[in-house]
């Protein structure tokens, strides 16, 4: 069992009421911009998920954005992970006989308002977890004017 992630890009992300997440205006695979770069968006999200096997707990996870014509993440947010006794906890308490093996999710939404592109390409978002120098590549967004 591997660790994986996915990524919605979306123009901004709404909280309501009971917990729910509400995502607008979420992109496929590219966005238009429609206009000569760079760009600046007015507002631009990321929320993505990471799934862990329950038997490979997380101590940390860092999430990092890259975007086109920057050679750093213009982001590197620390996410808070379930303490590692609770996660230990899990593990110990697993039905023997469980054909599908429970995962530790973490979740967490980066935004940015605004956002300046400077050129086209992708938008990638990636995590380190656990201190690891590799990274979980967890979804990219073409941009194209």
């Amino acid at each position: 069992m591997e660790r994986y992630g996915y990524s919605i890009f979306c123009d901004d992300i709404r909280n309501e009421p009971g917990g729910k997440l509400s995502f607008i205006g979420c992109y496929n695979a590219v966005m238009f911009v429609g206009r000569e770069f760079p760009v600046t968006l007015p507002k631009f999200c990321v929320h993505f998920y990471v799934f862990s096997p329950a038997t490979q707990p997380y101590t940390s996870v860092v999430a990092r954005c890259y975007i086109p014509g920057e050679d750093q993440p213009i982001a590197e947010e620390p996410i808070d992970v379930p303490a590692l006794e609770d996660q230990l906890e899990l593990v110990r308490n697993l039905p023997k006989d469980q054909p599908i093996p429970p995962y530790i999710v973490v979740a967490a939404s980066l935004v940015f308002s605004p956002l300046e592109i400077k050129s086209p390409g992708m938008i990638h978002i990636r995590v380190a977890i656990n201190d690891s120098s590799s990274e979980l590549h967890l979804g990219s967004l073409k941009i194209v004017s």
